[in-house]
């Protein structure tokens, strides 16, 4: 007994007649009466009594038709779904910190706008961490800061923003050298997140190290030690921005320094990717920059 078997007997069952099924199945009637021969070969007794003009079911053809009637909707039911069935599972998505506090959930927001039957699933990492995630196939997607070096990766700069050195309003520092930013106690990321290995670079380009008081893995956190007078943090501005429109921190000049961090959004090279996949990476060409003067 398979599938198209059911079909046939259960479509005979509703038109009483060989001839008519065959017509509504696109069949002809040999085909459909070789199916229904088969399955009483198999089941071992007759299903149908055969009439001058008509068909109806024995007993035994009504408790078949019985058992094969919810298997044959549940099948259809899926058959029905089926072509919307890759939208149903969540796009899995890891973000760098920086991306999923300032820009990520207007952007999910504003697809799922236009395409309400998407989800997503997003977890939010460390730059370097969101690409372990991506190169295990645990997310598809990854939106990360710096720069992908990665051959089998397919990327795109969607933003960027500069860091910024941050002080509590009443701290005597305004203008510093890099060199002397280096003295002051340091409120910093942890290693290897993106803003971290930016600055740790500079600093080693120009021969020095650093020596945090405070390391974090939450830019939130070090931003309220900074208000506390703990020190300064070097962070992305739009992340600071509001706090310094308020004059809960103020901003430190930087003499000999400026650095612009990008973000960008990286999938897996592959010969498949969903078509809602596909849809979200077109639509992120339209993403609009981070906040201007960034």
């Amino acid at each position: 007994m398979n599938y198209k078997q059911c079909v046939i007997f259960r479509e005979i069952a509703k038109t009483q007649n060989f001839t008519k099924a065959a017509n509504q199945l696109y069949m002809t009637q040999s085909a459909i009466s070789h199916a229904v021969k088969d399955l009483e070969e198999e089941a071992g007794t007759q299903l149908f009594e055969r009439l001058h003009r008509s068909v109806k079911l024995t007993p035994a053809g009504t408790l078949f038709l019985r058992e094969i009637q919810p298997i044959i909707e549940a099948f259809e039911s899926v058959e029905a779904r089926l072509p919307s069935l890759e939208k149903q599972p969540p796009v899995t998505i890891a973000s760098c910190i920086t991306y999923a506090q300032i820009a990520l959930p207007q952007l999910l927001h504003c697809f799922t706008k236009t395409h309400p039957d998407v989800h997503f699933k997003v977890q939010v990492f460390p730059a370097s961490e969101s690409i372990t995630r991506l190169e295990s196939g645990e997310v598809v997607l990854a939106f990360i800061e710096g720069h992908v070096l990665q051959s089998s990766f397919q990327a795109k700069k969607i933003a960027e923003y500069r860091l910024c050195v941050v002080a509590a309003p009443a701290a005597e520092v305004t203008e510093v050298s890099f060199a002397e930013l280096l003295q002051q106690p340091l409120l910093l990321r942890e290693r290897g997140s993106a803003v971290r290995e930016t600055f740790e670079s500079a600093a080693v380009l120009k021969g020095y190290k650093l020596f945090p008081i405070w390391e974090s893995i939450d830019s939130q956190a070090l931003l309220s030690a900074v208000k506390g007078g703990f020190g300064l943090s070097v962070l992305p501005y739009p992340l600071v921005q509001e706090a310094i429109q308020q004059g809960k921190v103020k901003e430190v000049k930087v003499k000999d320094w400026r650095s612009v961090n990008d973000i960008s959004v990286v999938m897996r090279k592959s010969r498949y990717h969903s078509q809602v996949l596909s849809e979200f990476w077109q639509a992120l060409d339209a993403v609009d920059e981070l906040p201007p003067n960034v």
